[in-house]
């Protein structure tokens, strides 16, 4: 993903200023829309020039009148020497495909203190101004890192002391019943297929959500948002 994006919506907007990144340029579409932008730049006293219309690629359906235009590096060139003590909960998405499914892990992870999300860097949806804007701009408080495969870092993971655990629905343990460790990777598989084999041979363990006996499965990203709130409340409560 480039550095220099266009991204859209206010929430989007917002975000990136309570992060304190460079806005570089704002685009608005009526004039409500420019009020609304005049309001919160005067709340994070960030001066930035206003432009009329927004650019040709902004999707004005999902935009909510408001585009920008920031220099900002989501994904890492490499992992920090010290990631287990910067990143002690990271995700692991395998050949993830759907860009709403990714947005909405984005937020869960943000939410839940996963602060590194990691996917290959082929055949894996991107982080894209659309996933951004489906996070509402949590994408900017996460990091990202993109190997050619999972299979590695998964055993680097494991030697800095990290329990790496799959969700799947074969041959797994209930979720409610496991206390996470101190360090925790999750690994989810792809909408259609899951957890590619020679992943599922690495990890520690594979757990499941309880669900009712006649619903089939719960979407990847519902299934995350539970996996991760049941780490973060269990480090909460200790």
């Amino acid at each position: 993903m480039a550095r220099d994006q266009i991204f859209f919506g206010r929430q989007v907007l917002k975000e990136a200023l309570q992060q304190k990144l460079k806005v570089q340029e704002i685009y608005f579409e009526g004039k409500h829309d420019k009020e609304y932008c005049e309001n919160i730049l005067r709340s994070f006293s960030q001066p930035v020039s206003l432009v009329h219309n927004l650019p040709r690629e902004v999707p004005g359906a999902h935009a909510q009148g408001v585009a920008f235009r920031i220099d900002h590096e989501f994904y890492l060139d490499s992992l920090p020497e010290d990631f287990e003590e910067k990143f002690p909960r990271i995700l692991l998405l395998n050949h993830l495909q759907d860009v709403q499914n990714l947005g909405a892990i984005i937020r869960s992870a943000a939410a839940f203190g996963f602060d590194l999300l990691v996917h290959e860097n082929r055949r894996s949806v991107q982080l894209s101004p659309t996933a951004v804007r489906i996070s509402q701009g949590q994408a900017f408080r996460v990091k990202f890192w993109e190997p050619s495969n999972l299979s590695p870092f998964i055993d680097k993971l494991r030697d800095r002391g990290f329990e790496v655990v799959g969700l799947d629905l074969e041959k797994a343990g209930p979720l409610f019943r496991w206390k996470p460790a101190p360090r925790v990777a999750f690994v989810l598989g792809s909408e259609e297929s899951g957890i590619q084999k020679s992943l599922l041979d690495r990890l520690d363990q594979c757990l499941k959500i309880p669900i009712q006996a006649n619903v089939e499965s719960l979407n990847v990203s519902h299934a995350a948002s539970i996996a991760m709130a049941w780490v973060f409340g269990s480090s909460a409560s200790k």
